[in-house]
């Protein structure tokens, strides 16, 4: 079976710091890729999708993230959260 080879004239330069090529190199060595590949494939995708070929939000927090900085109300003795009294909790 033949494949086909194409011929890559274009240059691209850029800058990063040691560590993120190291990383990165790695990471794609992992999928059999070198970085060469690894960018030309992400350049052919994003042409594909017309922008970036991924999401750029943020991943939500993991629950004890966000439970470690929630406020933590007292309980009293039937173990019902007593707010504050200027506590605006929108049920009016």
């Amino acid at each position: 079976m033949a494949t086909a080879t194409i011929s890559r004239h274009a240059e691209i330069k850029t800058r990063t710091t040691d560590e993120i090529k190291d990383k990165a190199t790695k990471v794609y060595a992992r999928w059999g890729l070198s970085l060469n590949d690894a960018i030309n494939t992400f350049l052919i995708k994003s042409i594909e999708v017309e922008g970036l070929p991924f999401d750029l939000r943020p991943d939500m927090p993991p629950y004890d993230s966000i439970a470690a900085k929630a406020y933590k109300a007292p309980l009293n003795a039937e173990g019902v959260a007593v707010l504050p009294p200027n506590w605006d909790d929108g049920d009016e």
